[in-house]
Order: C-alpha cells, then structure tokens, then sequence
C-alpha cells in the first residue's frame, strides 16, 4: 500500500505552489485514473512518485516504510514515451537490465510481454521508424518487463488518434490483468479513465486535491453501456470541478 500525507510541491526554488496538503492512499494491485484541470498538479504528482521532481515536502509510505529508503521498482511511462532513438526497440525494452546488471531478467516473461504488445516484428527498428502507437508499446514494455512495484503513467495514449488509442489501451489492460502492478494513470479524458481505472480519482482545479472518488465497476469488462453510465457519472463530478 501506498500512503500519501500532506505532500507539497513546488517549482522555481519554492516560488510557485502546485500541491498543498495533498493526501491520498493506493491500495496494493490496483489500478487508479486521476483527472483533473491542466495545472491542477497531476503531472507533478507523478514525477515525484518517480523521483523526478524533488521540490517537495510531505510523507510518501509503501508498505508503513519511507517509499525512496526502499529499493523498489517503479516503471515510468512519461507523455513522450522516454524512448532512446539511438537504440532499438529491444534495447528499449530491456533497458533498466542493461543499466543495471545485477538484475536478472525472466527471458519466458519478457518474450511473453513482447507478444502480448504485438512488437516481435519490431524488435531490430529503431524509435524513429515506428508509429506513435508502436512507440507507445515500446515504452509499455520496458515498464512491464521490469515487473515493478508501482506503475506510474502520465497520460500514455493522449498523442494517439482514437483507433490507435483504443487498441493500445487493450492490449496494455491484456498485460494489466495478468500481472496486477499497483498502477496510477493521470489522463484528461474521461473515457481514458474509465477504461483505465478500477477507482477514478477526481482532482480539483486550485487546491490540488482529491475531490471525489468513483468505484468503477465497469473496469475489464466490455459492457459498453455500463461503461456510458460511468462516464457519465464522471462528467457530472468533473463538470463542477472545471467550472
């Protein structure tokens, strides 16, 4: 588990607030969708989870013990995919194996990975020779094969059209299901949330925090009307929020 108390961030040295007070708790193999407003600190959250952004001050727990004493894996899958042009797309992939060699990589799951993305075929191109949606499952599967702890996504399918989107979101919930990693995915689309998340998290617009927070039953199933109804529900929260 997850635990969050009273996180403040800051930019430009502490000139510019973006969290204040910011609390919240993840439950271990779930998986949760924040959305919110542009500015509202969603991005920054993630960044700090991942030990990018370290202007910040609060407590961030995993399991009752500080979540950076800890040697944790956590997979990052930022907006821009993070991938290396210079490298192929299975020097992508197995990255964090060949930066750090004293971890062993499971061969059987990461094939087994590679198949489920559909990426056998492009394992010897290179990033720049690839769709947005291709790139996309790269970056997927370097998060994967690394079996994290945390799963933390920054919006991963929002440069995609909507077919492509679709897709990928499938076979990403395919990799999900069999695997369980406790995972948080920050989106502005409320359909995107709802496919993503078994809890949705509302963010507000100024204060930066958690305002509302849906079960979402329709999560991996395919009852689409179900799943108008949860988006629904969602708009009707996220419209206050945006006012």
């Amino acid at each position: 588990m997850i635990e969050i108390k009273d996180l403040s961030a800051t930019y430009r040295d502490g000139k510019e607030k973006v969290l204040h007070n910011f609390s919240l708790t993840l439950a271990e193999k779930e998986s949760y969708a924040l959305i919110g407003p542009s500015g509202c600190g969603k991005s920054t959250l993630i960044k700090i989870l991942c030990g990018i952004h370290t202007e910040f001050s609060g407590t961030i727990l995993y399991n009752s013990r500080p979540l950076f004493d800890q040697n944790l894996s956590i997979g990052y899958v930022p907006q821009s995919y993070g991938l290396l042009n210079w490298k192929t797309v299975k020097e992508n992939i197995y990255l964090p194996y060949i930066l750090d060699q004293t971890k062993k990589i499971d061969e059987k799951e990461a094939k087994e990975i590679i198949e489920i993305l559909e990426l056998e075929e492009m394992l010897d191109k290179f990033p720049l020779q690839l769709s947005g949606g291709q790139r996309q499952r790269v970056a997927l599967a370097r998060a994967f094969i690394l079996r994290p702890d945390l799963l933390l996504m920054d919006e991963p399918f929002s440069s995609l059209d909507s077919f492509t989107s679709a897709n990928s979101q499938k076979l990403y919930l395919e990799l999900w299901k069999k695997y369980n990693i406790t995972t948080l995915a920050i989106t502005h689309n409320i359909a995107e949330a709802v496919e993503l998340g078994k809890t949705i998290l509302i963010m507000s617009k100024d204060s930066g925090k958690i305002i509302n927070k849906l079960d979402n039953p329709s999560f991996l199933n395919n009852n689409k009307l179900q799943k108008l109804e949860e988006m629904d529900k969602v708009m009707n929260v996220f419209s206050i929020v945006i006012v």
